[in-house]
């Protein structure tokens, strides 16, 4: 049964290249997870198909455009339509699996039900054209209806499949704000070990996007009851309460990665990051958001030491010493106000300066951050006179 609100919410280039499949004798579908945010009422960031026709045809057809062939062993190519990327896929069936990933081998087929009967999830196992209507073998729009994550078929076979494939159902669960079926919570915990399998940046791409989203609380607390968590963070537990705040935090990878292991020592988080293979920038934004945690922030003098601290992720180490009970309401306020000088850089002197009237060696560093020290606590004293004479003053005591 054809359905007006999903066919009107798909854009014409979309149909564009249904139709010329049409015409060439072949059948294609709109598939996955923009067909899903569709019926969701959500606008998908892209689209994919599913085809009868083989690939090297897929190409033929398409040969006007820009064609990137480089899936192609998997039956997929990527068509450029209108300056936007369409993954394009023939219908497929996988072979076994054996490093808990990928498949050893795809062999085509020309059912779209077949095809269907390999994804992962129900809400992601329904197809759609202007011909057929909803294809939905699985129950996928009564899940979406309900609320629901629920493996396709199997949930042991699937997650042995693609160990990958746990950390997704935990990441729909938290980013659709899903409950996941218990048949489905049970094969991931059974299957669990696969994961260890996996890439280490695949995990912590799910991780970072379940972490993300809008509720993930729920999603974090089904990961320790299904055991999975310890695939992630090894022996670090982190308590409910930060399972239960970590949604109050800004959505930004940084700050919630911070807060979630704002409860590990910095040698702890260090590893944990450095196991996840994240980025250096986003290891030096989480640390920050770790030390800030755990400073009590009671004043306008304090968020600027925190500043000085923590630099740009200042008002998200605020933010996370809130929620903690460490620093007053207004820390946040206080940290986005802050004109003062809060680096180095910020100060009317330099280190030219300092050794123009003598400092030399370490003692110009030390200088300095006495000096920062000072202008922090008072900012009314970053002017160059006055700092010289304070140095001035620190080099005579010395």
């Amino acid at each position: 049964m054809r359905d007006i609100h999903i066919e009107n919410n798909i854009p014409a280039h979309i149909w564009d290249v249904c139709h010329r499949f049409y015409s060439a004798g072949e059948d294609a579908y709109i598939v996955g997870g923009s067909l899903r945010d569709i019926m969701l009422g959500r606008a998908p960031s892209d689209f994919d198909l599913a085809t009868s026709a083989l690939p090297q045809r897929t190409a033929e057809l398409f040969s006007d455009m820009r064609v990137i062939e480089t899936g192609i062993k998997h039956g997929t190519v990527t068509v450029i339509v209108g300056g936007a990327p369409v993954e394009i896929t023939t219908f497929r069936i996988d072979g076994s699996y054996t490093d808990s990933r990928h498949p050893d081998g795809v062999s085509f087929t020309g059912r779209i039900e077949e095809d269907l009967a390999r994804r992962d999830f129900t809400v992601n196992a329904m197809a759609y054209n202007d011909r057929s209507g909803l294809v939905d073998p699985f129950g996928g729009r009564d899940d979406l209806r309900d609320g629901i994550i629920r493996a396709v078929g199997d949930s042991r076979r699937r997650f042995s499949e693609d160990a990958l494939r746990i950390m997704r159902a935990f990441r729909f669960s938290a980013q659709l704000g899903f409950e996941i079926d218990y048949g489905t919570l049970s094969g991931a915990k059974e299957q669990r070990e696969g994961l260890a399998n996996i890439a280490r940046e695949r995990i912590a791409v799910e991780f970072l996007k379940l972490i993300t989203s809008k509720e993930p609380e729920a999603a974090l607390t089904l990961m320790t009851k299904a055991e999975a968590l310890t695939y992630i963070t090894g022996e670090y537990r982190p308590s409910e309460r930060i399972f239960s705040l970590i949604s109050k935090m800004p959505c930004d990878e940084g700050a919630r990665l911070g807060f979630f292991l704002s409860e590990a020592s910095e040698d702890a988080a260090r590893s944990v990051l450095r196991g996840l293979k994240y980025s250096n920038a986003l290891t030096t934004a989480a640390l920050a958001v770790i030390r800030g945690s755990r400073r009590a922030v009671e004043s306008p003098a304090d968020a600027r030491k925190l500043i000085g601290e923590c630099g740009a992720y200042a008002r998200s180490a605020a933010c996370a010493s809130v929620l903690l009970g460490l620093s007053c309401a207004d820390a946040p306020l206080w940290v986005e106000k802050n004109t003062a000088p809060t680096s180095l850089r910020d100060l009317c002197v330099t280190g030219k300066d300092l050794m123009e009237i003598g400092v030399t060696g370490k003692e110009v560093g030390r200088v300095l951050g006495a000096l920062l020290a000072a202008v922090i606590e008072e900012p009314r004293l970053n002017e160059r006179e006055m700092l010289i004479k304070m140095a001035e003053d620190i080099l005579n005591k010395a």
